[in-house]
């Protein structure tokens, strides 16, 4: 495997994208999507600021961050809308099955090149491109803000930078994904049908079949049974029922874990809305605190969900690896 080769390729698979008439709509309705979610955040923090000028008794901690206008993007790409997902999948259902319908994959091969180098380098290629995208989306964003006189302070430009990550992460592992379909199915439409139901699977499915499956596992709270008799020991009924939830809550954690877009979610929202963390029971001194905890310190109760972030696109990669390796070019 020679690095500059798969350099190579990536390099060609980033100009055929970002020059391809596909990308290029697909970023612009990107931009307008998300633009419309953006400007509807905005309009929420200036209305909260608003309230805050003409209200000297308005509570400081009601008061938004800049990074809250943010959860359009969020919402956009992975919340109620699989928008971006979709741009995602656009980007890679075709990136094997369309080389096995021209058959230039055979022109390829005959060429000093090797299998690994060119699912390398299409992989690799497509996450740079999804980069260049939410780069570009996240400028727009910050223009958005700078437009209505919002700048956001060194804290929230870090906490921001993590979500860029998370964010590309998330799109990356739906990308991979798709090129994993591209290289069992055989035609490009097939491919596109595989991505949707994984989609579908990935985002929807999971978290349903979750809360059945910690229903079946779980059963019914065993301290009901006992609950209505005179003699019971409630103390002991209470730690037999705490146990119970908190077996079906490690079972309901685990499928949240398995449903990519719901670690998204989480991980972007401890950085989104950052006065969500604030005790609500606290005084108002502490409330009142608009100073940022350090990005370190907020990541470190996340990790199962970031470990899962990282891992859907390394396991999909790998799935696709060993299929593209062992496919018939005949």
């Amino acid at each position: 495997m020679d690095v500059y080769r798969i350099k190579t390729i990536a390099a060609k698979e980033v100009r055929d994208h970002v020059t391809s008439s596909r990308f290029l709509a697909l970023l612009f309705l990107l931009l307008t999507f998300c633009g419309v979610y953006l400007l509807r955040e905005t309009g929420s923090y200036l209305e909260e600021f608003g309230k805050y000028a003409s209200n000297t008794g308005y509570p400081l901690f009601y008061l938004p961050y800049s990074v809250n206008i943010f959860e359009g993007i969020r919402g956009a790409l992975g919340g109620s809308s699989i928008f971006g997902s979709i741009i995602a999948i656009a980007l890679g259902f075709d990136l094997i099955t369309k080389e096995k319908e021209s058959g230039s994959i055979k022109t390829i091969l005959s060429v000093p090149v090797y299998r690994d180098e060119i699912i390398n380098g299409k992989a690799l290629g497509g996450i740079i491109v999804i980069a260049i995208a939410t780069t570009i989306l996240f400028t727009f964003a910050l223009a958005i803000l700078l437009l209505h006189s919002i700048v956001p302070g060194i804290p929230e430009l870090g906490y921001l930078f993590v979500f860029w990550i998370f964010t590309v992460l998330f799109l990356s592992g739906i990308f991979i994904m798709s090129l994993m379909m591209s290289a069992f199915a055989k035609k490009s439409g097939m491919a596109l049908i595989f991505s949707l139901l994984a989609l579908l699977l990935l985002t929807g499915v999971i978290s349903t079949v979750g809360d059945y499956t910690a229903d079946v596992i779980a059963g019914p709270d065993p301290a009901l049974e006992y609950e209505n008799i005179d003699n019971a020991d409630y103390e002991t009924l209470h730690e037999i029922s705490a146990d119970y939830y908190e077996k079906k809550e490690a079972i309901l954690q685990f499928s949240t874990y398995l449903a990519i877009n719901v670690n998204y979610a989480r991980l972007s929202r401890v950085f989104l809305r950052p006065q969500d963390s604030k005790v609500t029971d606290s005084d108002d001194e502490e409330r009142n605190d608009r100073t940022l905890p350090p990005v370190g310190e907020v990541l470190a109760p996340m990790w199962g969900y970031i470990l899962f972030l990282v891992a859907y696109p390394a396991v999909f990669f790998g799935i696709a690896y060993v299929k593209f390796m062992r496919m018939d070019m005949r």
